[in-house]
């Protein structure tokens, strides 16, 4: 594709945040399905029903997902969706493995957070699995604050307020 490690300055300044459209929505699948099969080193298809339709599963009142794009290429991933009044999930936080610790994880998270406090949202919920440190420190980089560690997944909550 043409890109280049060192070139992780070029990919910040020129990835793209916007809200999926039609045209991308198999890329963001697959993108997604790719990150948790490294992951868990398998795809159970019945596990991910959001991403059947991700156009309408994320249309709904409070909810948004949103594609980051390189060189119109999907390279990162996120969403929120209500989880209740004045808070929402972060959700399908992946971004594409050869882009990883450049940076855009963190510009897709300041565009989720920015939308939800404008939808209103207080507080930010997330959780992830317990043994995906890199997760984990990504989320407590960002001023999330965990609450509960039950042993297989680490919630997380972050005040917008």
């Amino acid at each position: 594709m043409g890109w280049v490690k060192n070139d992780f300055y070029t990919v910040k300044e020129e990835v793209k945040i916007h809200q999926i459209t039609k045209i991308f929505e198999e890329e963001a699948r697959e993108l997604i399905l790719k990150g948790l099969e490294e992951r868990f080193g398998f795809i159970d298809p019945t596990y991910n029903p959001d991403l059947k339709s991700i156009l309408h599963s994320y249309s709904q009142k409070g909810a948004i997902f949103l594609v980051g794009t390189y060189k119109n290429r999907v390279i990162c991933t996120g969403a929120i969706s209500y989880e209740e009044p004045g808070i929402g999930r972060v959700e399908r936080m992946s971004v594409l493995k050869e882009f990883r610790r450049t940076g855009v994880a963190k510009i897709m998270m300041n565009h989720l957070e920015s939308w939800a406090m404008q939808e209103g949202y207080q507080q930010l919920v997330l959780e992830t699995n317990s043994n995906w440190h890199s997760a984990i420190e990504f989320y407590q980089n960002r001023q999330y604050h965990l609450y509960l560690n039950d042993g297989e997944c680490s919630y997380f909550s972050k005040n917008l307020i």
